[in-house]
C-alpha cells in the first residue's frame, strides 16, 4: 500500500491568530507556536527539549508555551500530545456527561425555527453578538444553543458567561466553551453561583497583582509553579498581602534574595500555628529570637535545605 506525505514550504497562520493572538503573547510563546504548528503539518514528533534547543528557549518556556495556547483555545495539549483544530472546530462534540455518553450538538437546520419562535433565545442571539463585538457564524448559534439546550444554562447565566469571557479578552468560541464546560462540571449554572464564581475570580486576580507588584514581578508573567505557590497562600493558607509581604522580608533577610520555597516554609508554618496577623506574626518572631539570646536570627529554621535546587525540582515536578 503506498503510503502518501507531504512536506509543505509554508505553514498557515490564520489571520485570527495574528490579529486577536499573537500581539499580547510573549515573543517566546510565539515562536513555539510556530513550531508547533510546522510539526503538526508535517506530521513531526519533537520532544520539549528538543523544541527548546532548536528555538534557543529553555525547556520549562516551551512547556509553559504549550501550557499557554492551549488554555487559549488555539490548541488542544493533553499527555505530550499537541492537536490544532480547524478555525470553526470546536471540542464540544467530544464532551461526554457523567453517565459517558457523547454529546453532540444541533445542527443549525435542526434548530432555527425554534430561536426564531423563542424571543428569549432570538434575543440571547442578538445580545451575544454586541457582546462579542461580532456577527454570529452558524457555528456559533450551534454553541450558544447547546450551552442552554445540553448543559442547562438560562439565557442570563449565558450572558454572564459571554461577559466573563470577554472582560479577560477572550471572544474566541472555542474557548468560551471550554469555560461553560467548565461551569457546568462545577455547578455554576445559576445566576447565584456565576456572580460568586466571578467575584472570587476577581478578587484573586487582583490577590496576584498585589503580589507580583510587592516583589517586584512587573515584567514578565508569573512562571507556573509561582502562581501555584500564589494560589496555595491565598486558597489553602488563607494569608492576604500583608502577611505575604512579611514573609517577604524575613525571607529578604535571612537569604538576601526573594525565594518563593521559603517563604512558602514561613506562610506554611503560620497557617499551622494559627497565625494569619501581622501583629500575631511579628510576636512568634519576636518570641522565637529572644528564646535564642537574639544570636539566631534564622526565625524559620530551613534545616540547610537547598531552596534554588528544591525550586528546581518543584518546576521539574509541576
Amino acid at each position: 500500500m503506498p503510503k502518501f506525505n507531504y512536506k509543505p514550504d509554508f505553514i498557515p497562520v490564520s489571520t485570527d491568530f495574528i490579529e486577536n493572538y499573537m500581539p499580547k503573547a510573549n515573543g517566546a510563546y510565539v515562536k513555539v507556536y510556530l513550531l508547533s504548528l510546522h510539526l503538526s503539518m508535517s506530521k513531526g514528533e519533537m520532544t520539549t527539549a528538543q523544541m527548546a534547543s532548536i528555538l534557543n528557549l529553555i525547556e520549562s518556556d516551551v512547556v509553559n508555551a504549550l501550557d499557554y495556547w492551549n488554555k487559549e483555545g488555539v490548541l488542544v495539549y493533553s499527555n505530550d500530545n499537541v492537536l490544532f483544530k480547524g478555525a470553526e472546530e470546536v471540542p464540544a462534540n467530544n464532551y461526554t456527561d457523567n453517565n459517558n455518553d457523547s454529546v453532540s450538538k444541533k445542527s443549525i437546520s435542526q434548530i432555527s425555527d425554534e430561536i426564531s419562535s423563542n424571543k428569549m433565545l432570538a434575543d440571547l442571539c442578538a445580545l451575544s453578538q454586541e457582546i462579542l463585538g461580532k456577527p454570529l457564524k452558524d457555528k456559533d448559534i450551534e454553541t450558544l444553543y447547546w450551552f442552554y439546550d445540553e448543559l442547562g444554562l438560562s439565557p442570563e447565566v449565558i450572558t454572564i458567561l459571554l461577559e466573563y469571557c470577554v472582560s479577560k479578552d477572550k471572544r474566541n468560541m472555542n474557548y468560551i466553551e471550554k469555560v461553560a464546560i467548565s461551569w457546568h462540571k462545577n455547578g455554576i449554572v445559576t445566576l447565584e453561583a456565576a456572580d460568586k464564581y466571578i467575584n472570587a475570580e476577581k478578587e484573586k486576580g487582583n490577590y496576584l497583582y498585589s503580589i507580583k507588584k510587592l516583589l517586584g514581578i512587573d515584567n514578565r508573567n508569573l512562571t507556573k509553579t509561582e502562581e501555584t505557590y500564589l494560589k496555595t497562600w491565598h486558597d489553602s493558607y488563607g494569608m492576604d498581602e500583608n502577611m505575604v509581604g512579611l514573609a517577604y522580608e524575613y525571607c529578604v533577610a535571612h537569604t538576601n534574595k526573594m525565594s518563593f520555597p521559603y517563604m512558602n516554609s514561613i506562610l506554611k508554618r503560620w497557617n499551622e500555628i494559627g497565625i494569619h496577623t501581622i501583629e500575631a506574626a511579628e510576636k512568634d518572631h519576636n518570641d522565637f529570637k529572644n528564646k535564642n539570646n537574639n544570636t539566631n536570627l534564622d526565625v524559620y529554621s530551613d534545616n540547610n535545605v537547598d531552596y534554588d535546587e528544591l525550586e528546581k525540582m518543584m518546576q521539574d515536578n509541576m
